[in-house]
Protein backbone atom coordinates (compact mmCIF):
# COMPACT_ATOMS: atom_id res chain seq x y z
CA UNK A 1 0.00 0.00 0.00
CA UNK A 2 2.84 2.74 0.84
CA UNK A 3 4.23 1.99 -2.38
CA UNK A 4 1.17 2.88 -4.43
CA UNK A 5 0.68 6.01 -2.41
CA UNK A 6 4.31 6.90 -3.49
CA UNK A 7 3.60 5.81 -7.01
CA UNK A 8 0.55 7.78 -7.00
CA UNK A 9 2.25 10.67 -5.56
CA UNK A 10 5.13 10.46 -8.03
CA UNK A 11 2.90 9.99 -10.93
CA UNK A 12 0.77 13.11 -10.04
CA UNK A 13 3.81 15.26 -9.49
CA UNK A 14 5.02 14.53 -13.46
CA UNK A 15 1.69 15.23 -14.13
CA UNK A 16 1.80 18.68 -12.48
CA UNK A 17 5.55 19.46 -13.63
CA UNK A 18 3.94 17.85 -17.46
CA UNK A 19 0.65 20.42 -17.33
CA UNK A 20 2.71 23.34 -15.06
CA UNK A 21 6.27 22.98 -16.79
CA UNK A 22 5.93 22.13 -20.47
CA UNK A 23 2.29 23.97 -21.09
CA UNK A 24 4.08 27.25 -21.11
CA UNK A 25 6.35 26.31 -23.80
CA UNK A 26 3.31 24.56 -26.41
CA UNK A 27 1.25 28.06 -25.30
CA UNK A 28 4.28 30.27 -26.37
CA UNK A 29 3.96 28.94 -29.88
CA UNK A 30 0.76 30.48 -30.00
CA UNK A 31 0.95 33.34 -27.64
CA UNK A 32 0.71 35.90 -30.39
CA UNK A 33 -2.59 34.66 -31.92
CA UNK A 34 -4.27 34.43 -28.56
CA UNK A 35 -2.84 37.95 -27.21
CA UNK A 36 -1.95 41.17 -29.96
CA UNK A 37 -3.28 39.50 -33.33
CA UNK A 38 -6.74 38.51 -31.01
CA UNK A 39 -6.72 42.27 -29.50
CA UNK A 40 -6.26 43.51 -33.27
CA UNK A 41 -9.36 41.99 -34.93
CA UNK A 42 -11.23 43.32 -32.63
CA UNK A 43 -10.87 46.36 -34.36
CA UNK A 44 -13.83 47.30 -36.59
CA UNK A 45 -12.49 47.48 -40.15
CA UNK A 46 -14.06 50.75 -41.15
CA UNK A 47 -12.10 52.47 -38.45
CA UNK A 48 -8.81 50.75 -38.55
CA UNK A 49 -7.58 52.99 -41.69
CA UNK A 50 -7.08 56.02 -39.08
CA UNK A 51 -4.66 53.60 -37.56
CA UNK A 52 -1.23 52.51 -38.47
CA UNK A 53 -0.48 49.41 -36.12
CA UNK A 54 3.32 48.51 -36.70
CA UNK A 55 4.69 45.22 -34.52
CA UNK A 56 8.38 46.88 -33.73
CA UNK A 57 9.56 43.50 -31.47
CA UNK A 58 8.18 40.19 -30.36
CA UNK A 59 10.36 37.60 -28.49
CA UNK A 60 8.42 34.51 -27.28
CA UNK A 61 10.26 32.03 -24.14
CA UNK A 62 9.67 29.51 -22.14
CA UNK A 63 7.65 31.03 -19.22
CA UNK A 64 7.27 34.66 -20.57
CA UNK A 65 6.77 36.73 -24.24
CA UNK A 66 7.27 40.15 -25.32
CA UNK A 67 6.03 42.60 -27.74
CA UNK A 68 6.02 46.30 -28.45
CA UNK A 69 4.23 47.63 -30.96
CA UNK A 70 3.92 51.52 -33.29
CA UNK A 71 0.29 52.96 -32.69
CA UNK A 72 -0.53 55.76 -35.04
CA UNK A 73 -3.98 57.38 -35.04
CA UNK A 74 -4.47 59.56 -38.01
CA UNK A 75 -7.95 61.84 -37.15
CA UNK A 76 -9.21 63.75 -39.84
CA UNK A 77 -7.74 67.32 -40.14
CA UNK A 78 -5.60 66.60 -36.78
CA UNK A 79 -1.94 66.08 -37.34
CA UNK A 80 -1.12 62.32 -35.91
CA UNK A 81 -0.04 61.44 -33.25
CA UNK A 82 1.71 58.14 -32.11
CA UNK A 83 2.64 55.86 -28.92
CA UNK A 84 4.59 52.96 -27.99
CA UNK A 85 2.44 49.88 -26.49
CA UNK A 86 4.68 47.50 -24.78
CA UNK A 87 3.39 43.84 -23.39
CA UNK A 88 4.31 41.55 -21.30
CA UNK A 89 3.06 38.31 -21.54
CA UNK A 90 2.84 35.24 -19.43
CA UNK A 91 2.69 31.91 -20.55
CA UNK A 92 -0.89 29.73 -18.59
CA UNK A 93 -1.86 27.65 -17.61
CA UNK A 94 -1.07 29.11 -14.45
CA UNK A 95 -0.62 33.07 -14.21
CA UNK A 96 0.51 35.48 -11.69
CA UNK A 97 -1.75 38.52 -12.02
CA UNK A 98 -1.82 41.59 -9.96
CA UNK A 99 -4.93 40.49 -8.29
CA UNK A 100 -3.39 36.90 -7.38
CA UNK A 101 -3.13 33.74 -9.43
CA UNK A 102 -5.28 32.69 -12.17
CA UNK A 103 -5.54 30.47 -14.42
CA UNK A 104 -5.75 30.41 -17.96
CA UNK A 105 -3.97 31.04 -21.53
CA UNK A 106 -2.33 34.12 -21.47
CA UNK A 107 -1.64 37.24 -19.07
CA UNK A 108 -0.11 40.96 -20.11
CA UNK A 109 0.79 43.96 -18.36
CA UNK A 110 0.42 46.48 -20.98
CA UNK A 111 2.05 49.72 -21.20
CA UNK A 112 1.60 52.68 -23.21
CA UNK A 113 3.80 55.72 -23.98
CA UNK A 114 3.53 58.73 -26.57
CA UNK A 115 5.69 59.18 -29.18
CA UNK A 116 4.99 62.64 -29.43
CA UNK A 117 7.43 65.01 -28.94
CA UNK A 118 4.30 67.62 -28.87
CA UNK A 119 2.40 65.74 -25.86
CA UNK A 120 5.49 65.14 -24.07
CA UNK A 121 6.39 68.42 -24.42
CA UNK A 122 2.46 69.60 -23.45
CA UNK A 123 2.56 66.74 -20.35
CA UNK A 124 6.06 68.42 -19.00
CA UNK A 125 4.38 71.53 -18.59
CA UNK A 126 1.49 70.34 -16.08
CA UNK A 127 2.61 71.20 -12.35
CA UNK A 128 2.01 67.77 -10.84
CA UNK A 129 3.04 64.22 -11.44
CA UNK A 130 -0.25 62.65 -13.73
CA UNK A 131 -2.18 59.37 -12.32
CA UNK A 132 -0.43 56.01 -13.14
CA UNK A 133 -2.28 54.35 -15.87
CA UNK A 134 -2.55 50.39 -15.38
CA UNK A 135 -3.82 47.82 -18.48
CA UNK A 136 -3.92 44.54 -17.98
CA UNK A 137 -4.81 41.25 -20.66
CA UNK A 138 -6.51 37.95 -19.46
CA UNK A 139 -6.30 34.92 -22.25
CA UNK A 140 -9.01 32.44 -21.13
CA UNK A 141 -8.80 28.57 -22.25
CA UNK A 142 -12.25 29.59 -24.11
CA UNK A 143 -10.86 32.03 -26.25
CA UNK A 144 -12.02 34.76 -24.36
CA UNK A 145 -9.95 37.93 -23.82
CA UNK A 146 -10.27 40.45 -20.65
CA UNK A 147 -8.40 43.86 -20.38
CA UNK A 148 -9.05 46.16 -17.51
CA UNK A 149 -8.59 49.59 -17.13
CA UNK A 150 -7.31 51.47 -14.10
CA UNK A 151 -5.98 55.08 -13.45
CA UNK A 152 -5.01 56.06 -9.64
CA UNK A 153 -6.66 59.05 -7.83
CA UNK A 154 -4.60 61.85 -7.38
CA UNK A 155 -5.02 64.76 -5.34
CA UNK A 156 -3.39 68.12 -5.98
CA UNK A 157 -3.14 71.51 -4.73
CA UNK A 158 -1.24 74.74 -4.48
CA UNK A 159 -1.70 78.66 -4.58
CA UNK A 160 -3.30 78.60 -8.17
CA UNK A 161 -5.58 75.43 -8.79
CA UNK A 162 -6.73 72.19 -6.80
CA UNK A 163 -7.74 68.67 -8.74
CA UNK A 164 -8.94 65.85 -7.19
CA UNK A 165 -9.24 62.79 -9.14
CA UNK A 166 -10.47 59.65 -7.23
CA UNK A 167 -10.01 57.24 -9.75
CA UNK A 168 -11.08 55.20 -12.88
CA UNK A 169 -11.74 51.40 -13.41
CA UNK A 170 -12.99 50.11 -16.36
CA UNK A 171 -13.49 46.43 -18.13
CA UNK A 172 -13.56 45.13 -21.48
CA UNK A 173 -14.71 41.28 -22.10
CA UNK A 174 -14.27 39.90 -25.48
CA UNK A 175 -15.59 36.65 -25.98
CA UNK A 176 -14.77 33.86 -28.49
CA UNK A 177 -17.94 34.56 -30.93
CA UNK A 178 -16.82 38.50 -30.92
CA UNK A 179 -19.58 39.56 -28.95
CA UNK A 180 -18.47 42.01 -26.01
CA UNK A 181 -19.53 43.97 -22.73
CA UNK A 182 -17.79 46.88 -21.72
CA UNK A 183 -18.13 48.72 -18.63
CA UNK A 184 -16.73 51.67 -17.13
CA UNK A 185 -16.51 54.14 -13.77
CA UNK A 186 -14.87 57.19 -13.09
CA UNK A 187 -15.34 58.54 -9.65
CA UNK A 188 -15.41 62.09 -8.25
CA UNK A 189 -13.21 64.46 -10.65
CA UNK A 190 -13.32 68.45 -9.07
CA UNK A 191 -11.36 70.93 -10.56
CA UNK A 192 -10.44 74.73 -9.46
CA UNK A 193 -8.76 77.63 -10.26
CA UNK A 194 -8.41 79.84 -7.41
CA UNK A 195 -7.33 82.89 -8.80
CA UNK A 196 -10.56 82.47 -11.23
CA UNK A 197 -14.18 81.70 -11.19
CA UNK A 198 -13.25 78.66 -13.30
CA UNK A 199 -13.83 75.14 -11.90
CA UNK A 200 -15.97 72.15 -11.63
CA UNK A 201 -17.29 68.91 -10.26
CA UNK A 202 -18.24 65.79 -11.63
CA UNK A 203 -19.85 63.87 -9.19
CA UNK A 204 -18.93 60.16 -10.97
CA UNK A 205 -19.61 58.79 -14.39
CA UNK A 206 -20.80 55.20 -14.87
CA UNK A 207 -20.75 53.65 -18.76
CA UNK A 208 -21.90 50.50 -20.09
CA UNK A 209 -22.03 49.03 -23.50
CA UNK A 210 -22.52 45.29 -24.54
CA UNK A 211 -22.42 44.61 -28.57
CA UNK A 212 -22.68 40.73 -30.32
CA UNK A 213 -20.46 41.84 -32.62
CA UNK A 214 -17.36 43.85 -31.46
CA UNK A 215 -15.72 44.59 -34.90
CA UNK A 216 -18.79 45.35 -36.66
CA UNK A 217 -20.19 48.59 -36.01
CA UNK A 218 -23.78 47.90 -37.46
CA UNK A 219 -23.81 44.37 -34.99
CA UNK A 220 -27.07 45.10 -32.88
CA UNK A 221 -25.48 47.43 -29.67
CA UNK A 222 -26.95 49.15 -26.38
CA UNK A 223 -24.70 51.50 -24.30
CA UNK A 224 -25.74 53.28 -21.12
CA UNK A 225 -24.12 56.45 -19.87
CA UNK A 226 -25.33 57.98 -16.35
CA UNK A 227 -23.98 60.92 -14.17
CA UNK A 228 -25.37 61.78 -10.81
CA UNK A 229 -24.18 65.58 -10.89
CA UNK A 230 -22.19 67.89 -12.55
CA UNK A 231 -21.68 71.46 -11.68
CA UNK A 232 -19.32 74.15 -12.17
CA UNK A 233 -18.97 77.73 -10.37
CA UNK A 234 -17.69 79.62 -13.23
CA UNK A 235 -17.55 81.13 -15.85
CA UNK A 236 -21.25 80.06 -16.31
CA UNK A 237 -22.68 78.22 -13.18
CA UNK A 238 -24.78 75.39 -13.71
CA UNK A 239 -25.54 72.56 -11.44
CA UNK A 240 -27.45 69.65 -13.49
CA UNK A 241 -28.19 66.61 -11.76
CA UNK A 242 -29.60 63.23 -12.71
CA UNK A 243 -27.92 63.51 -16.34
CA UNK A 244 -28.56 59.92 -18.83
CA UNK A 245 -27.46 59.36 -22.19
CA UNK A 246 -28.61 55.31 -24.09
CA UNK A 247 -28.61 54.46 -27.24
CA UNK A 248 -29.59 50.68 -29.17
CA UNK A 249 -28.82 49.63 -32.55
CA UNK A 250 -30.46 46.84 -33.70
CA UNK A 251 -31.84 44.81 -37.34
CA UNK A 252 -34.77 46.54 -39.12
CA UNK A 253 -37.98 44.88 -38.59
CA UNK A 254 -38.48 46.04 -42.24
CA UNK A 255 -35.53 44.44 -43.97
CA UNK A 256 -32.50 42.53 -42.58
CA UNK A 257 -30.34 45.09 -44.67
CA UNK A 258 -31.15 48.21 -42.44
CA UNK A 259 -30.58 48.98 -38.74
CA UNK A 260 -32.59 51.02 -36.34
CA UNK A 261 -30.57 53.72 -34.12
CA UNK A 262 -32.49 54.82 -30.70
CA UNK A 263 -30.86 57.63 -28.66
CA UNK A 264 -31.98 59.23 -25.68
CA UNK A 265 -30.82 62.06 -23.67
CA UNK A 266 -32.11 63.05 -20.19
CA UNK A 267 -31.52 65.83 -17.37
CA UNK A 268 -33.75 65.35 -14.57
CA UNK A 269 -32.51 69.41 -13.22
CA UNK A 270 -30.85 71.98 -14.36
CA UNK A 271 -29.91 75.05 -12.48
CA UNK A 272 -28.51 77.87 -14.66
CA UNK A 273 -28.90 81.51 -15.78
CA UNK A 274 -30.85 80.02 -19.00
CA UNK A 275 -34.35 79.24 -18.39
CA UNK A 276 -34.41 75.41 -19.14
CA UNK A 277 -35.25 73.33 -15.73
CA UNK A 278 -35.47 70.26 -17.46
CA UNK A 279 -34.49 68.16 -20.57
CA UNK A 280 -35.32 65.14 -22.84
CA UNK A 281 -34.51 64.25 -26.34
CA UNK A 282 -35.63 61.06 -27.70
CA UNK A 283 -34.16 60.14 -31.15
CA UNK A 284 -34.73 57.32 -33.55
CA UNK A 285 -33.24 56.28 -37.06
CA UNK A 286 -35.24 53.73 -38.47
CA UNK A 287 -34.64 51.60 -41.81
CA UNK A 288 -31.06 53.05 -42.49
CA UNK A 289 -29.57 51.11 -45.47
CA UNK A 290 -26.26 49.53 -44.16
CA UNK A 291 -24.17 50.19 -46.94
CA UNK A 292 -25.03 53.58 -46.61
CA UNK A 293 -23.52 53.56 -43.12
CA UNK A 294 -20.52 51.46 -44.45
CA UNK A 295 -20.19 54.09 -47.54
CA UNK A 296 -19.93 56.96 -45.21
CA UNK A 297 -17.01 55.62 -43.54
CA UNK A 298 -15.07 54.77 -46.55
CA UNK A 299 -15.57 58.43 -47.21
CA UNK A 300 -13.90 59.16 -44.24
CA UNK A 301 -11.17 56.62 -45.09
CA UNK A 302 -10.95 57.63 -48.62
CA UNK A 303 -10.83 61.60 -47.04
CA UNK A 304 -8.29 60.83 -44.73
CA UNK A 305 -5.59 59.01 -47.04
CA UNK A 306 -6.01 61.86 -49.92
CA UNK A 307 -5.66 64.57 -46.90
CA UNK A 308 -2.34 63.05 -46.11
CA UNK A 309 -0.88 62.17 -49.25
CA UNK A 310 -1.77 65.79 -50.73
CA UNK A 311 -1.71 67.98 -47.55
CA UNK A 312 -5.39 68.83 -47.74
CA UNK A 313 -5.98 68.91 -51.30
CA UNK A 314 -8.45 66.62 -52.33
CA UNK A 315 -9.41 64.71 -55.72
CA UNK A 316 -11.72 63.84 -57.10
CA UNK A 317 -12.43 60.55 -56.02
CA UNK A 318 -13.32 61.66 -52.94
CA UNK A 319 -16.27 64.12 -54.79
CA UNK A 320 -17.27 61.17 -56.38
CA UNK A 321 -17.73 59.06 -53.27
CA UNK A 322 -19.49 61.60 -51.78
CA UNK A 323 -21.74 61.79 -54.54
CA UNK A 324 -22.36 57.86 -54.20
CA UNK A 325 -22.97 58.74 -50.31
CA UNK A 326 -25.30 60.68 -51.59
CA UNK A 327 -27.36 59.57 -53.92
CA UNK A 328 -27.66 56.11 -51.60
CA UNK A 329 -29.25 57.96 -48.94
CA UNK A 330 -31.71 59.50 -51.61
CA UNK A 331 -32.04 56.18 -53.14
CA UNK A 332 -33.34 54.07 -49.97
CA UNK A 333 -36.17 55.26 -47.37
CA UNK A 334 -35.39 56.34 -44.12
CA UNK A 335 -37.59 57.05 -40.74
CA UNK A 336 -36.34 59.76 -38.38
CA UNK A 337 -38.07 60.83 -35.30
CA UNK A 338 -37.58 63.58 -32.46
CA UNK A 339 -39.23 64.01 -29.61
CA UNK A 340 -38.45 66.92 -27.24
CA UNK A 341 -39.54 67.49 -24.12
CA UNK A 342 -38.67 70.60 -21.57
CA UNK A 343 -39.03 72.16 -18.71
CA UNK A 344 -38.84 76.14 -19.27
CA UNK A 345 -40.04 79.49 -18.00
CA UNK A 346 -41.70 76.98 -15.67
CA UNK A 347 -43.96 75.23 -17.89
CA UNK A 348 -44.07 71.94 -19.94
CA UNK A 349 -43.22 71.88 -23.78
CA UNK A 350 -42.55 69.38 -26.42
CA UNK A 351 -41.95 69.38 -30.38
CA UNK A 352 -42.84 65.89 -32.16
CA UNK A 353 -41.40 65.91 -35.25
CA UNK A 354 -41.53 62.58 -37.56
CA UNK A 355 -40.22 62.55 -41.24
CA UNK A 356 -40.82 59.45 -43.33
CA UNK A 357 -38.52 59.25 -46.25
CA UNK A 358 -39.56 56.43 -48.81
CA UNK A 359 -36.88 57.05 -51.11
CA UNK A 360 -35.87 57.24 -54.65
CA UNK A 361 -34.96 53.95 -56.08
CA UNK A 362 -35.78 54.93 -59.72
CA UNK A 363 -32.98 57.94 -59.14
CA UNK A 364 -29.17 56.80 -60.20
CA UNK A 365 -28.25 60.55 -60.92
CA UNK A 366 -28.42 63.30 -58.95
CA UNK A 367 -28.51 65.70 -61.49
CA UNK A 368 -31.88 63.80 -62.72
CA UNK A 369 -33.48 64.84 -59.25
CA UNK A 370 -36.23 66.40 -59.78
CA UNK A 371 -38.24 68.72 -56.54
CA UNK A 372 -42.13 67.40 -57.29
CA UNK A 373 -40.70 63.46 -56.80
CA UNK A 374 -38.64 64.31 -53.58
CA UNK A 375 -42.05 65.92 -51.99
CA UNK A 376 -44.08 62.93 -53.28
CA UNK A 377 -41.41 61.05 -51.27
CA UNK A 378 -41.60 62.94 -48.45
CA UNK A 379 -43.63 62.63 -45.27
CA UNK A 380 -43.37 64.88 -42.75
CA UNK A 381 -45.70 65.11 -39.59
CA UNK A 382 -45.03 68.22 -36.79
CA UNK A 383 -46.80 68.43 -33.59
CA UNK A 384 -46.14 71.11 -31.28
CA UNK A 385 -47.47 72.10 -27.67
CA UNK A 386 -46.30 74.68 -25.35
CA UNK A 387 -47.04 76.04 -22.22
CA UNK A 388 -49.11 79.35 -22.28
CA UNK A 389 -48.25 80.80 -19.47
CA UNK A 390 -44.56 80.49 -19.61
CA UNK A 391 -44.02 81.14 -23.03
CA UNK A 392 -45.64 84.94 -21.94
CA UNK A 393 -43.30 85.14 -19.48
CA UNK A 394 -40.73 84.36 -22.05
CA UNK A 395 -39.12 87.14 -24.93
CA UNK A 396 -41.68 84.86 -27.43
CA UNK A 397 -44.52 86.59 -25.45
CA UNK A 398 -45.02 89.38 -28.10
CA UNK A 399 -45.10 86.51 -31.19
CA UNK A 400 -48.05 85.14 -29.73
CA UNK A 401 -51.16 87.19 -30.44
CA UNK A 402 -49.39 87.79 -34.55
CA UNK A 403 -49.10 84.32 -34.86
CA UNK A 404 -52.60 83.75 -33.83
CA UNK A 405 -53.80 86.22 -36.10
CA UNK A 406 -52.29 84.33 -39.37
CA UNK A 407 -53.24 80.85 -38.52
CA UNK A 408 -50.13 79.53 -37.49
CA UNK A 409 -50.72 78.94 -33.87
CA UNK A 410 -53.58 77.88 -31.64
CA UNK A 411 -54.81 78.62 -28.29
CA UNK A 412 -56.56 75.88 -26.57
CA UNK A 413 -56.64 74.67 -22.96
CA UNK A 414 -54.22 76.76 -21.53
CA UNK A 415 -51.78 75.52 -24.49
CA UNK A 416 -50.16 76.71 -27.96
CA UNK A 417 -50.53 74.29 -30.76
CA UNK A 418 -48.79 73.83 -33.74
CA UNK A 419 -49.77 70.45 -35.91
CA UNK A 420 -48.38 70.37 -39.70
CA UNK A 421 -48.12 67.89 -42.20
CA UNK A 422 -46.68 67.12 -45.52
CA UNK A 423 -48.26 64.35 -47.14
CA UNK A 424 -49.08 63.54 -50.73
CA UNK A 425 -47.10 66.72 -52.02
CA UNK A 426 -49.30 69.17 -49.80
CA UNK A 427 -49.21 70.84 -46.63
CA UNK A 428 -51.20 71.55 -44.07
CA UNK A 429 -50.85 74.39 -41.27
CA UNK A 430 -53.16 73.24 -38.16
CA UNK A 431 -55.86 72.07 -40.59
CA UNK A 432 -55.34 74.46 -43.51
CA UNK A 433 -54.10 73.56 -46.87
CA UNK A 434 -50.97 75.77 -48.09
CA UNK A 435 -49.92 75.59 -51.21
CA UNK A 436 -46.16 74.25 -51.38
CA UNK A 437 -45.08 75.68 -54.94
CA UNK A 438 -44.59 78.82 -53.43
CA UNK A 439 -41.64 77.79 -51.68
CA UNK A 440 -39.87 76.55 -54.74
Amino acid sequence: MPSRRLQLAIGLSLLLILVFGVTPAVVGIGIRDSTVTTLIALIPPETRSQLDIEETHFTSGWFRSSADMNVGYRPIGVDEFTMQVSFDIQHGPLLITRNGPRLGLAYAEIRPAFNSREITAALTQIPFELPSVRFELLAGFDRSLRIGLEISPLDYSDEAAEVVFEGLSGQLVANADQSAEFTLAMRRLQAQQNNSHFGFTLESLQFESTTQQMNDLLAPSSALLAIPAISSAGPFPFNAREISANSRVQTSAASTAQIDIYQRLRISSIESELPVASLTWTSEINEINGNLIRSYYELLANLQEQMNASQGILNTQVTDLGQQLALIAIQNSLVLNNLIEANAYAGDHSIDIRIDWQGLPEVDDIAQLDMTAVLAALNVDLVVSLDLEAIMRSPLADMVDPYVQEAYIVLENGRILVNATVRDSELRLNGELIPLDQFF
